[in-house]
């Protein structure tokens, strides 16, 4: 599931401050247990009200407001590795990625892919460690592709993170922990 490693490739991406994508040392920032808030909010995205109901029946929310997602992630050598072979790997399938830049800790890129249903959705991304136990960033996505509904959609991503504990106790490697999605 992509949420789950989300936190991990976060945290992967602060490392890459740091250590520079080419290094097979791990970064410094500490190794073990992190947590990451992630809190994002979609506009131009409006669902029929019947399928809102039933998302809310469920417990589960609507797209519109601002979520929030709660989740601790393992961050070892071995995972932060795999992580920056990923990174290092052009983009795959119909997705670009531009404007990768990495200073002394922070990263950026953008990001473009095409839709199935044609269109683009874009993105900007910048991670940034500010010390070895704390990261935050944010994203932007916008798509100039009309939805199932006609609508086009932005989402706004913020992101902060921070060092839990050198054991990671439950939590695995690779396939983070939700804590809270709201």
């Amino acid at each position: 599931m992509v949420l789950q490693r989300f936190p991990v490739l976060l945290l992967a991406m602060c490392a890459t401050l740091a250590a520079g994508a080419q290094s097979t040392t791990p970064p410094p920032v500490k190794m073990g247990l992190w947590e990451t808030t992630v809190t994002s909010q979609m506009s131009g995205f409006q669902l029929p009200p019947d399928v809102v109901a039933r998302l809310k029946a469920m417990g589960r929310s609507a797209p519109g407001g601002p979520h929030t997602a709660v989740s601790q992630g393992c961050l070892t050598p071995e995972e932060w590795q795999k992580s920056m072979e990923k990174m290092s790997q052009p983009a795959s399938g119909d997705c670009t990625i531009t404007h990768r830049q990495m200073e002394t800790r922070k990263f950026s890129v953008d990001v473009s892919c095409k839709s199935e249903h044609g269109g683009t959705t874009t993105g900007h991304w910048e991670i940034q460690a500010t010390d070895d136990e704390h990261s935050h960033g944010s994203g932007h996505m916008a798509s100039d592709a009309a939805g199932p509904n006609g609508q086009h959609f932005t989402m706004d991503m913020t992101i902060n993170s921070h060092f839990v504990s050198a054991n990671c106790g439950d939590v695995k490697p690779g396939n983070a922990k939700i804590i809270r999605h709201d």
